[in-house]
């Protein structure tokens, strides 16, 4: 597929960013996922298509949606009350508009992030828009959950500077559990960015009374790895859960809470097995 006619489907494009990756970043949140985490927070990137969320409590009645639930209708919204999740864009567009930040990447030491969903479900798009973006001199950070096709990896590696990469459990069964499919996969392609000389940041959402048992696997399976340059341990938050209700999705989000001082036990399990791990909250 030529540039010309190739479009990636974007869910939102979120700028100054201080959590996916080093210095000032620019995320992309490509639409749809391979996994369906429980946990989710960007339930608006699982689906593969369009939708529209109705915010029921920022809707003011102005009746300018005519009562319509649509992509147009919500160009027509006022108050937010109707928000459209997923925009066609060409590489050479989004590439353009994301060059728009280069001197708060430059002043920073930050760049784009291609997160989602999941951006290596759609290869080819994420591979045409890492290296436009490398071509101009625009750090790329892709953070993925693994669970792509090593193509997909393969294709994107030479235009990456860092992957971000989700472990959420060694046990293929809380796995399995936990996101509806093994990790066989997700576990193979992290060996296999280690061995192809790659900078890799681990993140591991740390959910209780889920997958908070994996610390000790995790450790196991990560300290002989190479290029693993750390273990970010991510607190679970619920609040997502209008976004679920405002697109009319069902709300799988856990009944928990994941605490600081549980981060902090996580954290000092992987310290022990010699990785540089540190507690989402509170440092990078």
């Amino acid at each position: 597929m030529t540039e010309e006619i190739m479009k990636g489907l974007i869910s939102g494009i979120k700028r100054m960013e201080i959590h996916d990756g080093d210095g000032l970043r620019t995320t992309v949140f490509f639409k749809g996922c391979t996994l369906k985490c429980v946990w989710c927070h960007n339930p608006e990137s699982i689906a593969f298509e369009k939708q529209v969320a109705l915010f029921k409590d920022k809707c003011i009645h102005c009746g300018n949606c005519k009562g319509e639930r649509s992509e147009k209708a919500a160009t027509r919204c006022p108050s937010g009350a109707l928000t459209a999740y997923g925009r066609e864009y060409t590489v050479k567009e989004l590439a353009d508009e994301l060059g728009r930040d280069e001197i708060f990447f430059k002043s920073s030491g930050g760049g784009v992030t291609l997160s989602g969903g999941e951006c290596l479900a759609r290869p080819d798009f994420a591979a045409g828009l890492a290296e436009a973006l490398s071509n101009k001199g625009i750090s790329v950070y892709v953070d993925t959950c693994g669970y792509v096709r090593r193509e997909a990896i393969e294709k994107i590696i030479p235009y990456t500077d860092k992957f971000l990469y989700d472990i959420k459990a060694i046990d293929p069964e809380i796995h399995r559990k936990c996101t509806g499919h093994g990790n066989e996969l997700i576990l193979d392609n992290l060996i296999f960015l280690c061995q192809s000389g790659c900078k890799v940041e681990i993140r591991y959402p740390l959910v209780k009374g889920y997958n908070d048992g994996e610390c000790e696997r995790i450790g196991v399976f990560l300290k002989d790895l190479k290029g693993i340059t750390k273990v970010k341990v991510l607190q679970y938050h619920s609040l997502s859960a209008s976004r679920y209700a405002a697109l009319g999705m069902e709300n799988t989000l856990p009944d928990t809470k994941t605490s600081i001082k549980d981060m902090e036990k996580a954290v000092g399990i992987l310290k022990s097995y010699g990785l540089n791990a540190v507690n989402g909250v509170s440092g990078d």
